[in-house]
């Protein structure tokens, strides 16, 4: 298969550039959804004070934190956190779900109406979310056992939701055609998630030492930032998938 990095960097780029307005207005809307949903589930006034007054730098100082509270205050704190896993697994699954049927619908010869755009995504979005979920504790589980496995998964498991909507297959077949084909092609979809790891990495680190702006403000661009990255992320994996289809066929 003669596919090469450089080659899927500039269908990337070239894609981005052509259909940027409608992905930042994608990833904007996407961040507006996510700080609407905090604003409507937010935490009692202890548990706020709890996660702005506390950095967790390790576990051990979580686990100290938790060890300390009463009854009520862990079943609080257990409640938002669930809440909170919600709120970022169903901005994913819209961000990824309107990301890939964009990709989809301006790789046709003939462009679907906006009607049925939205009939595409919500036909998909259940089947994604659920698939989002599964991918985010195996990653998650990854992390907690040994880094190394975490950054494998986050790797050799992207591909899903893109193989779970072109191909219509099962969320266990989409899992392990992603694990198959991108294991045998770590070269090319490594360095893009590590790209993407790293950047949200430091993005993060960056806007969490800059005083300059509100916070709230902060956050907004921080959120948007990172939604317009991941949907670069998609768009080179999209692209390396339809590739590597027509070097099968």
């Amino acid at each position: 298969m003669q596919i090469t990095v450089s080659e899927l960097y500039h269908d990337t780029c070239y894609f981005f550039c052509k259909q940027i307005r409608i992905i930042v207005f994608i990833a904007v809307l996407v961040t507006f959804l996510n700080v609407l949903m905090d604003m409507f589930f937010t935490p009692d006034i202890h548990i706020s004070s709890i996660i702005e007054n506390n950095n967790f730098i390790s576990t051990n100082s979580l686990l100290d934190l938790i060890n300390n509270m009463n009854l009520h205050q862990k079943y609080a704190l257990f409640k938002y956190s669930i809440l909170k896993i919600m709120i970022l697994l169903i901005s994913k699954t819209i961000l990824l779900g309107s990301i890939i049927i964009l990709i989809s619908n301006l790789s046709k010869n003939k462009r679907e109406s906006i009607i049925s755009l939205i009939y595409s995504f919500f036909s998909f979005a259940p089947s994604l979310f659920i698939l989002n979920f599964l991918n985010v504790i195996m990653i998650q589980l990854g992390f907690v056992l040994l880094i190394i496995p975490g950054i494998l998964l986050s790797i050799i498991l992207p591909l899903s939701p893109i193989i779970l909507f072109f191909k219509k297959y099962s969320l266990i077949d989409s899992i392990r055609i992603s694990i198959d084909l991108s294991w045998k092609n770590v070269k090319l979809i490594g360095p893009a998630v590590l790209f993407w790891m790293l950047s949200k990495f430091f993005l993060t680190i960056l806007f969490s030492h800059i005083y300059i702006l509100n916070k709230n403000i902060e956050f907004l661009i921080l959120n948007i930032s990172l939604n317009i990255l991941f949907s670069v992320l998609i768009i080179y994996l999209f692209r390396f998938y339809m590739i590597s289809l027509r070097f099968k066929n």
